[in-house]
């Protein structure tokens, strides 16, 4: 997070560190919060504005499960590294009145924790980390046939197209080598594309593409206008017959 707000070799000892890390200018490109590189993932929105915008929509389900998800997360990460992490900045560790899960190993439960004891920062963290891997994954092609979502440093920049001027194949064991291809004839200052996932695919419409990446393909109106008006890419339209 420090590194997304930009750390210059002027600032503090922590800061200092944090800009001379090899990649640090790439992971100032990722989403961890709203608005970076333009990302207005619905994972950033407030709660109100979900269902104020979206219920009745066809992204109400896959936007309000995706954020139920991050919660649960975030709530069982918590009850990992909370106490660890707690003690490390030597906090004190909230009680507990319930006993909480435990593992096999473990002699002492873990305690669970509520809302309110969630550690400092942990679910801007794994909402972050929700977001980076929704949007910047992408489908590529595995051995021969296999299709499988990757998350590639630096490819993961290019934005998409449905009709890319680039391919990715994955090859060696494992995935280890990512091989780019031209596929069409590119010039010196062209825009290099990829394609996310398939516009034409049946289990990706419109709606799916926004709740999942972040974006509706080909369009440059908010969002929030297109909910406004309605329209068909989210609201189902009943057609007389």
């Amino acid at each position: 997070r420090r590194i997304s707000e930009g750390a210059t070799a002027d600032d503090d000892s922590e800061m200092r560190r944090l800009a001379n890390i090899k990649f640090a200018a790439y992971l100032r490109t990722l989403p961890w919060g709203r608005g970076v590189n333009a990302q207005e993932h619905v994972l950033f929105w407030k709660d109100e504005d979900v269902d104020a915008l979206l219920e009745g929509s066809l992204a109400y389900k896959d936007a309000t499960e995706t954020r139920a998800t991050v919660k649960m997360a975030t709530k069982v990460l918590n009850a990992i590294i909370s106490p660890v992490i707690r003690k490390a900045r030597a906090e004190e560790e909230p009680e507990s009145k319930d006993e909480g899960f435990r593992f096999p190993w473990q002699q002492e439960p873990e305690p669970e924790s509520s809302d309110e004891e969630i550690l400092e920062g942990l679910e801007d963290a794994v909402r972050g980390a929700f977001v980076i891997m929704l949007s910047r994954s992408f489908a590529e092609t595995v051995g021969e046939n296999t299709q499988e979502d990757r998350l590639e440093p630096l490819l993961d920049m290019l934005q998409h197209s449905n009709a890319p001027n680039t391919e990715c194949l994955v090859k060696g064991d494992g995935g280890s080598i990512v091989e780019v291809r031209a596929c069409k004839v590119i010039t010196s200052g062209d825009e290099l594309f990829n394609r996310y996932k398939s516009e034409e695919d049946e289990n990706m419409p419109y709606h799916k593409f926004f709740t999942r990446f972040g974006f509706v393909p080909g369009v440059v109106e908010p969002v929030a206008d297109l909910i406004a008006a309605r329209s068909t890419i989210f609201f189902p339209q009943r057609a007389e017959i």
